[in-house]
């Protein structure tokens, strides 16, 4: 199941951040029986300055994480200091305590950071 969300990816200070697309929708995460909260972002290159979604999830649940690609990239989430690669066609899976907001970017192959966002992920109680 792919969650998409909406709001507007910006700074502390109201401007836009840098890599990040128009705003999206936002939709809202539950948790399943296991205590997981399964959330999917995609990247296809055919689609640059698409919008950004936004996946409101429980405060502290386990966060599962998916992003698949079209095309190999590195896919970056700095808030949780995670990077880890995609094959083309391919998908990643990451697991971790959603507990801030965090951006999930892609990069060319090698990136360290940067990319573009792709999408956010925003805990809430």
């Amino acid at each position: 199941m792919v969650l998409a969300g909406m709001l507007l990816a910006v700074t502390a200070c109201g401007v836009p951040e840098a890599g990040a697309g128009p705003a999206g929708p936002t939709t809202v995460a539950t948790a399943g029986a296991d205590g997981m909260t399964p959330v999917r972002f995609e990247h296809r290159s055919d689609e640059p300055g698409r919008p950004v979604p936004t996946v409101i999830v429980p405060r502290g649940t386990t966060l599962v994480l998916t992003v698949g690609s079209d095309v190999a990239r590195r896919v970056l989430i700095p808030e949780q200091g995670r990077i880890v690669d995609v094959t083309a066609g391919g998908t990643v899976t990451v697991r971790f305590i959603a507990l801030g907001t965090l951006s999930v970017r892609v990069a060319e192959p090698g990136a360290e950071r940067g990319g573009t966002i792709i999408g956010r992920v925003q805990p809430r109680h």
